[in-house]
């Protein structure tokens, strides 16, 4: 009887030591920030873009002709991952490259479509950021 006692105190203890690590500050923060992300691209999908590129396109609209590598750098994406959405922004000819004297560095720019499309994404976008700054305001975030 005592063997099954021990068992349970054992287990019981080790679950809490598990449990407790659910309410880790980053597993929540990735998991508030999936959220979020869904909610962007759900807003956006009528356009046929996710909020990565949008944040490509309205970084593009705003600073002008970019690198590739600067792109990655001022998004905090890796390469791949920015070659990716890069990548369906191209099929949709929703940027180009241009011809740059370093043959090593790809300058990316908006196409007129591209334009277009951010100025009909803008309004949608907006709905997003207004539905999140409500949302958020309910849980005391309301700096955001």
């Amino acid at each position: 009887m005592y063997d099954i006692f021990l068992s349970y105190m054992n287990k019981s203890e080790n679950t809490f030591k598990y449990r407790q690590l659910l309410s880790c500050k980053c597993l929540r923060m990735r998991k508030a920030s999936r959220i979020t992300t869904q909610l962007y691209d759900k807003k956006l999908k009528p356009l046929k873009i996710r909020i990565t590129q949008f944040s490509i396109l309205s970084l593009l609209a705003s600073g002008g002709n970019e690198t590739v590598n600067s792109l990655s750098e001022t998004l905090l994406m890796d390469r791949t991952t920015l070659s990716r959405g890069l990548d369906i922004l191209y099929k949709y000819k929703l940027i180009e490259n241009l011809k740059s004297k370093d043959a090593r560095k790809r300058i990316v720019k908006l196409t007129p479509k591209g334009f277009e499309t951010l100025d009909q994404a803008i309004p949608l976008w907006k709905e997003a950021e207004d539905e999140i700054f409500g949302e958020s305001k309910k849980y005391g975030f309301s700096a955001l």
